[in-house]
């Protein structure tokens, strides 16, 4: 068996000027790890974002969509009650209008 001598064997470093030392001598790849560690942190942050956008016109292509049906229903409503009958039924029972007859008429001459 050997003799180890001691005095011969350089000191330990510490851990940290260990780690202080890895760091300088493998920055590059320490650069390029956190960037792609970014990069797909942003890409799950960006589709968290679509997706929530997603939804959201969803629900304001739903509503559009009820407004329409509700606006042709309107439409519908307002052409029934806009009838020339139902009018003149209304005419004649709440205001007590009556048709001219032939001799009430009074044609006005053109000049």
């Amino acid at each position: 068996m050997r003799k180890i001598d001691l005095k011969k064997i350089p000191a330990h470093k510490g851990l940290l000027q260990v780690i202080a030392h890895d760091l300088r001598l493998y920055r590059g790849l320490l650069l390029w790890s956190s960037l792609a560690l970014l990069s797909g942190l942003a890409a799950v942050y960006l589709t968290h974002i679509n997706r929530e956008l997603v939804a959201q016109r969803e629900q304001v292509l739903q509503h559009r969509d009820a407004l329409d049906v509700e606006y042709r229903h309107l439409i519908i409503e307002q052409n029934s009650l806009g009838e020339h009958s139902r009018i003149e039924t209304i005419a004649q029972r709440q205001l007590g209008m009556r048709r001219p007859t032939d001799a009430q008429e009074v044609l006005v001459p053109w000049r």
